[in-house]
């Protein structure tokens, strides 16, 4: 899945943990989660081992690094009280399962399969971001990210909180016909559209679970996203 469409989930996971603890600070964090195995396996599997691994899906992607961050989580909400590594963790699983990884065994449970199988891309980055400028659903969830954001944020100098519900109520309906046309395209087999460049049935069958879980969690915390 593309960097929106992941933050957008971490943004909601936020917002459920947010409002369960009452504390708004854990909305980034979750948030944080969500796109930071690409922040770490990107810049490391396509640029300081390109020659020889060439992969964007290495150690942040894998359980093991999950477990670490859950084991560490519970030590610092033990000692502290505070949830902030849970948080995190919550959206890097929330990571780990829009981009199915358990399609990727050896990736997804090293080290017990062995090695990294390397990849094989040319310019990397610049397609990846050619293919998500043109993918229709990355606008939606930024477009709903971008309202989560701005009504759950705080900046005493100027209150954007408004302009943030609004956009919320505008991405759900949006986001019913994103999880309507990804199940239709599903369905047909569809290998490639302006939905989403480059996605096969699985990654539109995870599009409607994304907008899904968007929908669910901006309606039943819609109080918490419009104080």
């Amino acid at each position: 899945m593309f960097v929106a469409c992941h933050l957008f989930v971490g943004l909601i996971l936020g917002v459920v943990i947010a409002d369960r603890i009452d504390d708004r600070r854990f909305i980034g964090f979750s948030a944080l989660g969500g796109v930071l195995p690409d922040l770490i396996d990107k810049p490391v599997g396509h640029i300081l081992f390109a020659e020889s691994l060439n992969s964007g899906r290495i150690v942040a992607h894998g359980l093991l690094f999950l477990t670490i961050l859950l084991i560490a989580g519970v030590a610092l909400r033990r000692q502290r009280g505070s949830f902030a590594l849970l948080a995190v963790a919550a959206g890097v699983a929330s990571h780990q399962i829009l981009d199915a990884m358990w399609a990727m065994p050896v990736t997804w449970y090293f080290p017990l399969l062995g090695p990294y199988e390397p990849g094989d891309f040319t310019s990397y980055f610049g397609n990846a971001i050619l293919a998500e400028v043109s993918s229709l659903s990355e606008w939606v969830f930024l477009l709903a990210s971008t309202g989560i954001a701005l009504a759950t944020g705080h900046d005493p100098g100027r209150d954007l909180s408004g302009l943030g519900r609004t956009l919320t109520r505008a991405a759900v309906p949006l986001l019913a016909a994103l999880i309507l046309v990804s199940l239709c395209a599903w369905a047909a087999g569809i290998k490639e559209s302006i939905l989403m460049v480059g996605a096969g049935p699985g990654e539109y069958l995870m599009l409607a679970a994304a907008g899904f879980v968007g929908v669910i969690g901006m309606i039943r915390h819609r109080e918490f996203l419009e104080v």
